[in-house]
C-alpha cells in the first residue's frame, strides 16, 4: 500500500517559475516542491546561524584585543614605577618574585576552574 502524499500549495509568481521549481525538485530527488522549499529554508537558517557565530567571534576578538591592550599598559606602568633591587639583593628578589608569580598563577587557575564549574552547574540546572 502506497503512503498517501500530503501536499500544500505553494504560491509561485508565475507558471514558468513553478515548473522550474518542480523540475529542480524532481531532478534533485525530492518528493515534492514543499520538500525542496523546506531544504531551502533550512539552508537559510544555517546561513543565519553561521553569520551569528561569525559576529560573536568578532566580538570575542575585540574583547581579546582590549584585554591585551590593558595588560600592555599595566605592564608598562609597573616597569616604569617599580625600582630594581640592588645587585647584591637581586638573586633573592628573583626567588621571591618567582614564588609570588607561582602563587598568582595558581590563584588564576583556581578562579578559572571555579568559573567553569559554576557555568557547568548552571547549564545542568537548566
Amino acid at each position: 500500500m502506497a503512503k498517501p502524499r500530503i501536499e500544500r500549495s505553494l504560491l509561485f509568481p508565475n507558471k514558468e517559475f513553478r515548473e522550474r521549481v518542480r523540475k529542480a525538485s524532481k531532478d534533485r530527488g525530492f518528493r515534492s516542491e514543499q520538500a525542496f522549499e523546506s531544504v531551502t529554508q533550512f539552508e537559510a537558517r544555517i546561513a543565519a546561524t553561521l553569520t551569528n557565530l561569525a559576529k560573536q567571534g568578532q566580538h570575542l576578538q575585540t574583547l581579546v584585543e582590549a584585554q591585551v591592550a590593558i595588560t600592555d599598559v599595566l605592564l608598562k606602568y609597573v616597569i616604569t614605577c617599580v625600582v630594581e633591587p640592588p645587585e647584591d639583593a637581586l638573586p633573592a628578589a628573583r626567588v621571591r618574585a618567582r614564588l609570588r608569580y607561582d602563587k598568582l598563577i595558581r590563584a588564576a587557575a583556581k578562579e578559572i576552574s571555579n568559573k567553569n564549574r559554576d557555568t557547568l552547574r548552571a547549564m545542568l540546572a537548566d
